[in-house]
């Protein structure tokens, strides 16, 4: 193991090492749909519950599905930073998570 490693080890861990940034960008693409099929399903409940009525309604609507549709656009924004940041990536340096190793590009090649 050489020294500038050491101390380093447990970043492979860590989240943002496991996917690729067009893998993150996907994730939160997902977090964004959830969110957004959550928020109608919120707006559902509390719309058809029959001890809210009136203005209060109105209040729990802007307030708990303005929050989650707030949520939803920090997840798409963040989906869209990734995915422009994988862009700038792959043109400055081409991503090694697709290379083929030598044995199988001559494979592929007979």
């Amino acid at each position: 193991m050489s020294k500038c490693c050491k101390g380093k080890c447990w970043c492979k861990f860590l989240p943002h090492n496991w996917l690729c940034l067009k893998g993150l960008s996907v994730l939160f693409i997902v977090a964004f749909y959830v969110a957004i099929v959550f928020a109608i399903y919120m707006a559902f409940q509390i719309g058809t519950h029959p001890m809210i009525t009136g203005s209060e309604m109105w209040a729990a609507l802007a307030y708990y599905v303005g929050q989650t549709l707030a949520a939803a656009v920090f997840c798409l924004t963040v989906s869209k930073i990734l995915n422009a940041l994988a862009k700038i990536k792959h043109a400055v340096a081409p991503c090694c998570c697709h290379e083929e190793k030598p044995e199988e590009a001559k494979e592929q090649t007979k």
